[in-house]
C-alpha cells in the first residue's frame, strides 16, 4: 500500500495555504485519500516536472501539491502546496 509522508516545509506551505479557508482543508484531504487509494486516478491530474524528480496534483485549476517518489514509488513525500506557478522556485 502507498504510504504518504510529509515533511516540514509542507507543513508550513499548508498552514499558510488553508489559514482561513476549510473548502482548502477540505480538498486536501479529498485529493490525499484518493491518491492513498489509487495513485493512478485520472482525476488527480498527476504531472511530472521537466527536468527533475517533482511530481503534482491538482488541487484546483491553479494550486498543487508537491511531491518526490521514495522507495520505488510505494512512499509519496510531499514537501509544498501552493500555487502551480511555484515550481519554478520549489526545489526537492
Amino acid at each position: 500500500m502507498l504510504k504518504l509522508y510529509f515533511d516540514s516545509r509542507f507543513d508550513n506551505t499548508y498552514r499558510k495555504f488553508t489559514k482561513y479557508n476549510q473548502r482548502r482543508i477540505r480538498a486536501i484531504d479529498r485529493v490525499l485519500k484518493l491518491f492513498a487509494l489509487n495513485p493512478k486516478h485520472p482525476s488527480l491530474h498527476l504531472e511530472k516536472l521537466s527536468g527533475g524528480k517533482i511530481w503534482t496534483i491538482r488541487l484546483d485549476r491553479g494550486n498543487r501539491l508537491f511531491f518526490v517518489w521514495a522507495n520505488r514509488e510505494a512512499v509519496a513525500i510531499f514537501f509544498f502546496v501552493g500555487p502551480h506557478d511555484s515550481y519554478r522556485t520549489v526545489k526537492k
